[in-house]
């Protein structure tokens, strides 16, 4: 039986020429971390956190 070491989040590229799925670790304390597409390259910003006030 399998176990889970870490919790792991599933990202999707958000490329149109690319849409990869992958997984990334899920850091304590809210950190952020860069990740990498595997597929293509892109990078992102995990977890993306919303500093921006929302437009309602």
């Amino acid at each position: 039986m399998a176990r889970i070491v870490r919790p792991v989040w599933a990202i999707r590229c958000v490329q149109s020429s690319c849409r990869c799925l992958f997984e990334v670790a899920v850091l304590e304390n809210n950190k952020q971390q860069e990740v990498v597409c595997p597929n293509c390259g892109e990078h992102y910003v995990y977890p993306a956190l919303n500093d921006e006030p929302s437009k309602e």
